[in-house]
């Protein structure tokens, strides 16, 4: 049996994997390779991702009119009497 190993683009992992697990002369060298793009960040990129999904939903609660937000230049304001700022 031979060996073949492959550089592919983030963009079409997730396509070339699913054709790939179609192939029945093909063994994937990790047959738990997920098609999940998720699944493959570390665990930093996790974390980040999270918060930015987070973020969006929170957005998206707010254009619903179910979260409340404040305008920025009183965030601003309550940071510089803070000193943060």
């Amino acid at each position: 049996m031979r060996q073949v190993t492959l550089k592919i683009p983030d963009k079409d992992y997730e396509f070339f994997i699913r054709l790939v697990k179609n192939l029945k002369f093909v063994k994937l060298a990790d047959e738990n390779i997920s098609t999940d793009p998720e699944a493959r960040l570390t665990p930093a990129q996790r974390k980040t991702w999270a918060n930015i999904k987070k973020g969006f939903e929170e957005l998206k609660l707010v254009e619903q009119g179910k979260l409340q937000t404040r305008p920025a230049s009183d965030f601003l304001a309550e940071l510089k009497t803070e000193g943060l700022l």
